[in-house]
Order: C-alpha cells, then structure tokens, then sequence
C-alpha cells in the first residue's frame, strides 16, 4: 500500500499487506507523486510483490476544496508523475502487466463532497492491442456499459484475463 491517508494504510496492515513510507506523501496538491511511482517500482520489481496499490488523495481533496483547476491539475499529476514512469518502468523490465487506475468515489467539485455514483475505471494491460481512439472519462465510462455494482468484485476484473 502507497497512501498518505491513514485509514489506507491501517486496511493494508490488517490485511496483511505491506506498507510503503513515501517521504513527502501528505495527501495533497504537492505531494510525492514520484516517490509514490518509485515505491510502486520498488515493491514490484525489487522486492517481489505481485502487486502494488498506489492510493493518490488530491484529486478527492480538490473535489472538497471545489476547485476544479486544482482537481484536474492532481489528475494530469497523476497521469504524468505517477502512471507514465510506472508504465515506462515496469515496460523496460519487460515483464507483462495489469493496471487498474480508478477513483475510490466521486466527489464532484460542484457538491464537495462524495456521492455514490458510478466511477469510471480502466484496466490497461500490457500485452492486449490497445484502442487509442477511447478516453478515461465519466462519459465514455458510462457508455460503454461497464459496471461493477459490488466494488470488492473490481479485483477479479484485474486479476483475470
């Protein structure tokens, strides 16, 4: 587990998952977003984990504050300090994976706070031919028909092919 956020951590120790601490992770705008790519590099391809949780606050803290320049600047952060290197990291080691990038909930910038609507997600794979032509958003989400209405049944959708 990579997460500033207490609670995360307290899950993944009860689950007897390990827990990365990432020097800067403080939840917001300006946290370590490279340090959390590099601990999710670390735990899979040095210290042998099967699997990483990389767990970004801002972008639900941006919802909070109302602040929709502040809630897509945490995404491209996310996009770009934390998705990108992962990718390119664990595509150099040549090993094939999976990537779930999703939202915990919605907090819309206009309410501020959670609701329970359907989130989008996506599963990158690395080894399936890849369609350029869709976008992760709440839209085309909610047009291709996907929809997990157990959460907890999202990781056998990770998990098989």
């Amino acid at each position: 587990m990579i997460s500033a956020v207490d609670l995360l951590k307290g899950i993944a120790t009860g689950a007897e998952m390990g827990v990365a601490h990432v020097e800067g992770a403080n939840g917001g705008l300006n946290t370590n977003y490279e340090g959390k790519a590099q601990a999710a590099l670390d735990a899979l391809l040095k210290q042998g984990y099967d699997f990483a949780y990389v767990h970004l606050e801002a972008p639900d803290e941006m919802g909070h504050q109302g602040s929709a320049e502040k809630k897509v600047k945490s995404i491209e952060y996310l996009d770009s300090r934390i998705i990108a290197p992962v990718c390119k990291g664990l595509d150099a080691s040549g090993e094939p994976y999976r990537m779930l990038i999703m939202p915990d909930h919605p907090t819309p910038v206009r309410l501020r706070t959670h609701v329970s609507d359907p989130i989008p997600y996506m599963i990158y794979d690395s080894t399936a031919k890849q369609n350029h032509d869709w976008h992760y958003n709440e839209h085309e989400a909610a047009a291709s028909g996907n929809f997990v209405p157990e959460g907890y049944k999202m990781i056998d959708r990770l998990f098989s092919k």
